[in-house]
């Protein structure tokens, strides 16, 4: 009687959570490591939630997703534009409040906004293998409103690798902690690697 034996390769893959906000500074650092400090599981031991890092243990395809909830800090210039009025500057002759046909098109007298170039600031997620981001994504930011970045990629990666999450902004704010919206995952597909 003949049996075959399978090489059975070791299931890996992990989930961690946020579990405290993260303060940016965009002025300071143009990037941050994410940080996930709570691992809901890892099944061979191959995520450190002390440095945030996933080091694959073996070569394979990996598939890796990171989400981050951001709210960017209410900025002093949209607390003062509340109580003054319309204060743009016109992109044509560079005035403030004037009344020129340009702003009069652009800025009826009953809908006064500012131009959108200044309503709002980009984020960005990436998955960071080895010090290289390989896979960003980026989107534009409104005010003080919260926003969800997610970022997902298939990955061949080594064992060793290491691989965190980094974010960026050209606004300040904090990184929230919220479960479903602030996690980091990974998994390896079956594969003869």
């Amino acid at each position: 009687m003949c049996h075959k034996k399978h090489d059975l390769v070791r299931a890996s893959a992990f989930r961690a959570n946020k579990n405290t906000p993260q303060l940016y500074k965009a002025e300071e650092t143009p990037s941050v490591k994410v940080l996930y400090q709570t691992e809901q599981f890892d099944l061979a031991d191959e995520y450190n939630p002390h440095i945030s890092t996933f080091i694959p243990t073996k070569d394979g395809i990996y598939e890796i997703t990171a989400k981050v909830s951001f709210r960017p800090s209410k900025s002093k210039s949209d607390d003062s534009s509340k109580n003054k009025k319309d204060n743009c500057k016109c992109d044509y002759c560079r005035k403030n409040s004037c009344k020129c046909d340009y702003c009069k098109k652009s800025h009826p007298s009953k809908d006064k906004k500012k131009h959108p170039s200044k309503e709002g600031s980009v984020a960005s997620i990436s998955i960071n293998v080895n010090g290289d981001d390989l896979d960003i994504v980026n989107d534009f930011l409104e005010k003080s409103r919260p926003i969800g970045l997610s970022v997902t990629a298939i990955l061949k990666l080594q064992a060793g690798d290491r691989v965190q999450v980094l974010f960026s902004a050209d606004a300040n704010g904090e990184i929230l902690a919220e479960a479903p919206l602030t996690n980091f995952q990974a998994a390896r597909f079956p594969s003869p690697m």
